[in-house]
């Protein structure tokens, strides 16, 4: 049996907030109750809806407006009414593999709902569980109380033997089915079956203002009246052992579920959090590499303006022939080492263009895209005992929880995930004519202001002094010129990993805190396993 308590606590303390609230509104409405709820399931076209018409008809009940009867998805919500002593819920049809959001929702209500109720009613056609029958299969393992699980099959008038003309073919096509469904869910002979054609031949077709005359005719062989006896001796006395067995049921399906969000939250952190970790480790060498290619130029560029002044200096080249010399010296220094820039630049877009191309790129572009959002997404509404809606909260919880952290004080924080404008991917601040141009003539002038002097700075002791400062003031011009296409480089780094690495820390962090809540409910699954039928009713 699972522990309750724990798994309320375990709840309370999942990574972006607690659930139990929203689970404990649903238990305590439906544990309030003071009659038994009968709750009928069963695939959208099974004849729920007209089982239960059938059901109030018969005890002399009006059928209330929102029952329809139909074989389309006409039920959409979970609705219930007295009949006898107990309160019976119809509930939407599940419509396993469905990939409309309209249908998806119809399951988790009817999921939702069985989840809360004391007496389960399965509805099944002639042809028994086809495409639904894992999902009825683990709903039957969830430690029903001997009695309060229940099959119909219904619809029987339609299994291909007419009970007008050969009365006793369908008697024996019913036990036929009753024996494939024991053998199809290894039921035994303490678990109701009832076989019905609660609408033989569609006499009352969609009609809802109906008398229990509709279906006189029939009554001799349609096994309504023993569906109808039975649902009427269900018993308020057995309430207390029933709602303690819904209870151990609804906390398990709460705990399952939430488990498996979890995990599903976990696998999709965690490949988001490899996404950060990635940039952050390419921000990390590319940073290195544009370092090593800086530190590369500014080195050659000390030594290479300093021989461009010695070689001036000592051959007295005039002032057009140093401009030229300096400007071709200068302009292949600046071609060399901007094509190792191009080159990292190039390697930086191709690796950008290779990595968005990969399918766990989507998850986290689509993660950014949430946390730059002004609102969440709203978490669709589900019906009563809505478990699987609460459970589609804990995407919500997690966004929420980044969000927050996001905005807090901290080194990765930014108020939200980075959006750095990209700057131009190849693009020169200036040309290298233009940068060597400038650069040239101011070199060539100094020079010349030197020569004019030379020789007060032949005599001079402090003409090195001069010259060095020459030499400085050189190289720093160069550098101003070389700088622009460095940092244009730094900011593509930067704007192509400012995503990642802004989350990378709160995304590790959150990552572990779903490896300890995953491994924490599993632990409190594994305590907690009921077998079918355990217990008498």
């Amino acid at each position: 049996m699972v522990d309750i308590g724990a798994v309320r606590d375990w709840l309370a303390r999942l990574p972006g907030g607690s659930l139990v609230g929203q689970y404990v509104d649903d238990w305590d409405a439906f544990e309030k109750l003071d009659r038994p709820v009968v709750t009928l399931f069963g695939s959208y076209d099974t004849g729920k809806s007209s089982l239960l018409r059938r059901l109030l008809v018969d005890s002399g009940r009006d059928v209330p407006g929102w029952l329809t009867i139909s074989a389309r998805h006409e039920t959409f919500e979970v609705n219930d009414v007295e009949v006898g002593g107990c309160l019976i819920r119809d509930t939407p049809g599940f419509a396993v593999g469905a990939s409309d959001i309209r249908a998806q929702n119809n399951s988790r209500r009817a999921m939702a709902a069985v989840g809360l109720t004391d007496v389960g009613i399965a509805v099944l056609t002639p042809q028994l569980a086809t495409a639904e029958r894992d999902v009825l299969q683990k709903l039957f393992t969830q430690g029903w109380p001997v009695g309060t699980m229940w099959f119909v099959i219904s619809r029987f008038d339609e299994a291909g033997v007419d009970p007008e003309y050969d009365l006793a073919e369908y008697r024996e096509l019913s036990d036929r089915k009753v024996r494939e469904l024991q053998e199809l869910f290894e039921l035994d002979d303490r678990t109701p079956i009832f076989v019905v054609s609660q609408d033989p031949f569609q006499t009352a077709g969609p009609d809802t203002d109906l008398s229990r005359e509709t279906w006189d005719d029939f009554r001799g062989w349609d096994g309504m009246r023993d569906l109808a006896d039975a649902v009427v001796a269900v018993s308020p006395s057995a309430l207390p052992g029933w709602r303690h067995a819904a209870g151990q049921r609804y906390w398990t399906a709460v705990l399952d579920e939430t488990v498996t969000e979890l995990r599903r939250q976990l696998s999709d952190y965690t490949a988001r959090a490899e996404v950060a970790a990635n940039g952050v480790a390419r921000r990390d060498a590319w940073e290195s590499e544009l370092n090593t290619l800086d530190r590369a130029a500014q080195a050659s560029l000390d030594g290479l303006v300093e021989e461009v002044m010695r070689q001036s200096w000592e051959a007295g080249s005039g002032t057009d022939e140093l401009q030229a010399e300096i400007r071709r010296t200068l302009d292949e220094w600046f071609t060399k080492h901007e094509v190792r820039l191009q080159r990292l630049q190039q390697s930086i877009r191709k690796t950008r263009e290779r990595e968005r191309a990969r399918p766990s790129w989507a998850g986290f572009a689509s993660l950014v895209a949430t946390l730059r959002a002004e609102e969440d997404a709203s978490a669709t509404p589900a019906g009563p005992g809505a478990a699987p809606g609460h459970v589609e909260t804990v995407g919500t919880m997690l966004i929420g929880m980044l969000k927050a952290a996001n905005k807090a004080p901290g080194p990765t924080a930014g108020g939200k995930a980075s959006s750095t404008k990209a700057p131009r991917d190849l693009g020169r601040h200036i040309g290298i004519a233009e940068a060597a141009l400038p650069l040239a003539v101011y070199l060539a002038k100094v020079i010349d202001e030197q020569r004019a002097d030379r020789a007060r700075l032949n005599q001079d002791k402090t003409a090195a002094e001069k010259r060095q400062q020459v030499v400085t003031e050189c190289t720093q011009h160069a550098h101003d010129a070389w700088k622009p296409f460095v940092d244009d480089v730094r900011t593509t780094i930067v704007a192509e990993t400012s995503d990642q690495v802004d989350l990378d820390k709160n995304l590790r962090q959150l990552v572990e805190q779903l490896q300890v809540a995953v491994a924490e409910g599993e632990r409190l699954l594994r305590g907690g396993t009921v077998p079918l039928l355990e217990t008498e009713a």
